[in-house]
């Protein structure tokens, strides 16, 4: 059993380091930007809420509801739970993937599976097993017509 061994330079880590430095600041940076969408989302629900609220002058009834638009309220209030919705989810899909250091969908599916356990050879298995007749043919099919759109 023979064992080898990795040199790597100083010069190589601070080249590592660097795109690391990158790499984490993107991630931070859309973590931030989802916060702020969802901040600007809850003031301007907040403001949506207040400006809504009745209050009557000296002499007005209190029991007299203002006028107001039923599909206006409705669209106002879809914008404002979009919005907030989106930037929660946002914020907590952005923050999973910042702590976990993950920038790709293929990273994210390798951490996902180490996660639950799965060995990665085994995935690699799946991927190389040989494929019936029937899955040859449509294989053939599917890259006949590629190369022949490629060339047209």
């Amino acid at each position: 059993m023979s064992t080898t061994t990795i040199k790597v330079s100083t010069k190589d880590i601070s080249v590592f380091s660097d795109e690391y430095k990158k790499r984490r600041r993107q991630q931070m940076l859309r973590f931030f930007g989802a916060t702020m969408f969802t901040l600007v989302s809850a003031r301007l629900a907040f403001r949506g809420v207040q400006v809504r609220k009745y209050v009557p002058n000296m002499f007005q009834l209190n029991h007299k509801q203002p006028h107001f638009s039923y599909q206006g309220e409705a669209a106002s209030a879809l914008a404002y739970g979009t919005g907030l919705a989106t930037g929660s989810f946002a914020m907590l899909i952005l923050g999973t993937c910042w702590i976990w250091d993950v920038s790709t969908f293929p990273e994210f599916t390798l951490k996902v599976k180490r996660l639950m356990g799965e060995d990665q050879s085994k995935a690699s298995d799946i991927t190389n097993m040989p494929m019936d007749d029937d899955t040859k043919k449509v294989v053939n099919a599917l890259e006949s017509l590629l190369s022949s759109e490629k060339k047209g």
